[in-house]
């Protein structure tokens, strides 16, 4: 069933007053991630296990479930783009048909990649959108990369809320998106329908565990998946 805006700000003021604190904590130690991707590596890996803290630079999620072709009539240009759509950890199968090379790939699970800037972030979500991958690219505010308590959480397929035009509306889709989430919004016939989801575990930092536990609420109660270790 679609929610309307107002059931979702019930907690939005506690999430908000949570969110004030967490700036007057020293930044906790990220865990270092097992690889990065700057602008010469961009192998894809999954999420499905805890979060690395890792909030520098940009994160990427993009999957593409079904089978995708893409004709090339270059022997180099097929080669590069079935070695790129590999490394980012797709299958891949290559062949020859009616005089070009056809180069097939898929990647049934969500994937991410990290990337240095927000130019490199733009650059590849315009290229695995072109190349036929769903990309999902949030930004998490630097508010958030600072606290002692970690909350992860996830929400793969999209889900739908009704806007009601009310200043609790731009709230809920402001703290969507400073949380990294992904939100699109469509206006129409005098409402907006509020698209949001978060397809790979993503994580925020706390000053508090009182703190955490009002994100969490809030966070269960929009519907996605949520890990705090007590």
């Amino acid at each position: 069933m679609t929610k309307t805006i107002s059931k979702l700000a019930r907690n939005l003021l506690a999430v908000a007053a949570a969110t004030a604190l967490v700036a007057t904590v020293g930044t906790a130690r990220a865990q270092q991630q097992s690889h990065s991707h700057d602008g010469g590596s961009h192998a894809g890996h999954d999420r499905a296990s805890h979060g690395d803290h890792n909030h520098s630079g940009e994160v990427l999620a993009f999957h593409l479930p079904s089978w995708k072709s893409m004709h090339f009539d270059d022997a180099n240009k097929a080669a590069q783009h079935a070695a790129t759509v590999k490394k980012l950890g797709c299958e891949v199968k290559q062949g020859n048909h009616a005089g070009h090379i056809d180069v097939t790939y898929r990647c049934a699970n969500w994937k991410s990649m990290q990337v240095k800037t927000h130019q490199l972030a733009e650059h590849w979500s315009k290229w695995l959108a072109a190349s036929g991958f769903d990309v999902s690219h949030g930004h998490t505010d630097p508010v958030y990369t600072k606290g002692t308590e970690v909350v992860e959480f996830r929400l793969v397929p999209w889900r739908q809320v009704h806007g009601d035009g009310s200043p609790n509306e731009a709230s809920f889709i402001d703290q969507m998106r400073r949380l990294g989430v992904d939100v699109r919004v469509d206006k129409h016939n005098g409402h907006s329908d509020i698209k949001f989801r978060a397809p790979i575990w993503r994580d925020v930092h706390l000053a508090s565990h009182d703190d955490a536990d009002k994100l969490v609420a809030w966070l269960k109660q929009s519907g996605f998946e949520v890990r705090h270790d007590h």
